[in-house]
Formats: structure tokens, C-alpha cells, sequence
């Protein structure tokens, strides 16, 4: 949260009191306009001072005026990640950092106008109703999700364990393309990651980690699993960050200063502000031992789980296995308000640590796994056991690319 002093934002007030009147208050309102000028007073510096693309005070001002409403305004701006929450999607939001949440166990993301499903979680609602990576949601309890932000959406979903919703789904393109209606009962989610060990008949016992989302408990979650890992004596390490939409940026870093053996004080990840300024987070100490490391990525992994993805690869902590990720090279900051909403205001671009941007271009892996004759991408494809075949290939090919590690290690240490 940031704190801006009363005598900047006072003339600024005075200015838009001044114009707001003198243009036709009264007609406004008559217009359904203007209903949320105090909050406008609130959302226009912050917009002036951290909005990570400069914005002019006048331009902003004339385009409020002109829209009538704060969702115009930031709409205007050309960025789908900024939105205005209301004092219930905030405390949602801040409830799903926490890592718990009444839900359907759905990762969602806008692309191309559309709201897609990310992933389901395992054994959650969702995936035991049958929806899949790529299925559009286009209505919520039959409204429509066009135009609907990503947060009002997940307000929509989320709920208290027992109520039910009803989610319109699409799938597929053209003639094969397929609209039903999924009545789903939400139940408590609780998106920790997911580990197990395998065993693999030419180096023995793998330990495969599966991180689903970024939140506040991610970091000791992933801790209590690499000890668990290591008590097992494990021979190495897959990571998948498969289908993972992303999350918090400090959580982004912890998760991958316990993955990079020996690179304690290494960047994980740069912070580019609008004045140039640049802010640099660097690995923590890490407390466990170096293990052979893949991990695995696809067009699905986003964000935070992009920074990880990154950060490994630069600093050749591991290797990288799937398909070019997602590229949501934008940093967003949680701003509260006086109202008791807040103000999720994207507030940087990123570098990877290699100082890379990765923004709308993705990382591409080490190691990249598509189908034969297909694209380098299946957002496209619409039939389910193509994307199943891809994941199963991914899989494979991570464990195999993980062995010729092992045993890269073993054979130097012979």
C-alpha cells in the first residue's frame, strides 16, 4: 500500500469538483455518470504516479469526464490486468493469496477477449464435472462473461462450500464447437502443492512436484515437500509448473531460491518502473540439498510461474521441458482504498534473471515437446486426447531428460 500526502491530492479534487460541475453534474447523473466521482478522486493519482506507462493527469481527467465512470477510465488505459475491486472482491482476493477458498477448483486467465480455464484442480468440482484446460466460460449463473473482468468472474465462482453454480461452457472451434450448461457445488479448495515419489528402473527414485498456484503458503509447502523428498534419498527432481496461472510475486521468489542449489544472492527477477527505476529480487540461502532438476512448462504457465521458469533456465539451475510459456511479463500491485475496495493496478514490467522480458513471447524451453506435425502451441486444437497425448509426452520426455542428468552426475562423481 502506498500513501499519497492530502496537498497533492486536494487540487486535484478541487480540479475535477471545478470541471465535473461546470460540464453538467446534474446532467450527469441524470446519465447514470459521475455515481462514482469520489472514487475517481482516489483512482486518478494512483493512476498519475504508478501506472507503469506514463499517463497524462489532463488526459485522464477529460477521459473520466467523458466515460462518466471509473470502469471506462481504466478500460481506456489498454490493460486487461487493471480493474477497481469492490470490498468483496478484495477480500476474496486476499483470502485466495491466503491459499484456501470456498470455490470449484478453477485457474482462469482472459486471452483474446475470452475467459479460459487454466486448469482444474485435481479432484475438485470442476474436474470431476469433465472441464479442461482450454474450455471457455462464457456465462456465470447465466450472465454473460463478455466484458466481465477476471476478479468480478472469480467473485461470481467463489462462494461458501455447499451452494451451487451454474457455468455456461465452449469448446472447440468451428463445426466441432460444443455449448452445455455444468451445475457445480462448491466445496472447500485448498490448491497446495501436489508431490509424490517415482520410481524409475534405470536411476531409482524421482520426486515429482506438482505447483498449481502462487500464494502465501506455496513457499513452506514446497519446503516440507523437498525434505520429505530428500528423506526418500530421491535421485532428482521434476518440477511441473504445468497449467500454473501464477500468483504472488514474493511467493515466485522464494519457491525459486529453494530450486537453485549454490546461487544464494543471484537475481530471480527485475522489476522495471515506469521512471527507469528498477527494483532487483535476489535468491534467498537455500537450505537444501542440489538435486538434478527439470522442470516442466507449458503455453499455460503464467506470471510468477514464468519467473521460476525463467530463473532456472538463466542460471542453468535446471532444465526446461514443454512448450513456450504463456508471457505475462506484468507485475501487479493491490492498492487499498478508502472505500474498502482497492485498486489492482499493474505497476511494472519484468525481466527474467537473465534480464530478459518475456512479455507476450514467452519462454521458450531447453527441451520443446509438441505433437508430430503440430504447431509448438494446442491452444488451438480441440480434441481432448491430443492435449492428453501432449501432456503424457511432456511427461515422459521430463523424466527422460531428467535421467541422462542423473546420470551425467553420477558418472562425474564416479
Amino acid at each position: 500500500m502506498i500513501k499519497i500526502a492530502t496537498s497533492r491530492i486536494l487540487p486535484l479534487m478541487i480540479i475535477l469538483l471545478f470541471l465535473t460541475v461546470f460540464l453538467g453534474l446534474g446532467y450527469g447523473l441524470s446519465q447514470d455518470k459521475y455515481r462514482d466521482f469520489f472514487l475517481a478522486c482516489q483512482v486518478i493519482p494512483l493512476l498519475k504516479l504508478r501506472f507503469f506507462e506514463p499517463v497524462n493527469l489532463s488526459q485522464l481527467v477529460i477521459i473520466y469526464l467523458k466515460k462518466g465512470k471509473v470502469q471506462g477510465l481504466l478500460e481506456s488505459l489498454g490493460d486487461p490486468y487493471t480493474r477497481y475491486l469492490n470490498q468483496k472482491e478484495y477480500v476474496q482476493l486476499l483470502e485466495e493469496n491466503k491459499g484456501s477458498y470456498g470455490g470449484v477448483g478453477l485457474y482462469l486467465e482472459y486471452k483474446d477477449g475470452e475467459l479460459i480455464i487454466f486448469k482444474p484442480i485435481k479432484n475438485s468440482p470442476a474436474e470431476l464435472a469433465g472441464l479442461r484446460p482450454g474450455d471457455r466460460i462464457t456465462a456465470i449463473d447465466y450472465q454473460s462473461t463478455k466484458e466481465m473482468s477476471k476478479e468480478i468472474a472469480v467473485t461470481k465462482i467463489l462462494g461458501p462450500p455447499g451452494t451451487t453454480l451454474t457455468l455456461t461452457i465452449k469448446r472447440g472451434e468451428g463445426n466441432t464447437q460444443i455449448t452445455r450448461e455444468v451445475t457445480l457445488t462448491r466445496t472447500l479448495i485448498d490448491p497446495s502443492i501436489e508431490w509424490e515419489i517415482k520410481k524409475d528402473s534405470v536411476v531409482g527414485k524421482i520426486g515429482w512436484i506438482s505447483l498449481t498456484q502462487f500464494t502465501e503458503k506455496t513457499s513452506s509447502d514446497l519446503g516440507q515437500a523437498l525434505q520429505a523428498i530428500a528423506r526418500e534419498k530421491a535421485a532428482g527432481i521434476v518440477l511441473d509448473l504445468r497449467y500454473n496461472p501464477g500468483g504472488l510475486l514474493i511467493s515466485a521468489v522464494e519457491v525459486a531460491s529453494q530450486l537453485l542449489a549454490e546461487r544464494s544472492n543471484s537475481p530471480v527477477v527485475s522489476l522495471k518502473y515506469r521512471n527507469q527505476q528498477a527494483e532487483t529480487f535476489t535468491a534467498y540461502p537455500n537450505p537444501h540439498p542440489p538435486l538434478p532438476l527439470v522442470v516442466l512448462v507449458n503455453e499455460w504457465s503464467a506470471s510468477s510461474s514464468e519467473i521460476v521458469a525463467g530463473a532456472v533456465k538463466d542460471l542453468k539451475a535446471g532444465v526446461l521441458v514443454g512448450n513456450t510459456t504463456f508471457g505475462k511479463g506484468l507485475v501487479q500491485d493491490v492498492l487499498p482504498l478508502p472505500t474498502g475496495g482497492a485498486l489492482y493496478l499493474t505497476v511494472a514490467t519484468y525481466l527474467t534473471a537473465g534480464g530478459h522480458s518475456i512479455h507476450k513471447t514467452g519462454i521458450r524451453p531447453d527441451v520443446v515437446v509438441k505433437l508430430p506435425n503440430e504447431s509448438d502451441s494446442f491452444k488451438e486444437q480441440s480434441d481432448f486426447r491430443a492435449l492428453q497425448k501432449i501432456d503424457r509426452l511432456q511427461a515422459e520426455t521430463a523424466i527422460q531428460v531428467l535421467r541422462k542428468l542423473i546420470l551425467v552426475k553420477r558418472k562425474a562423481a564416479a
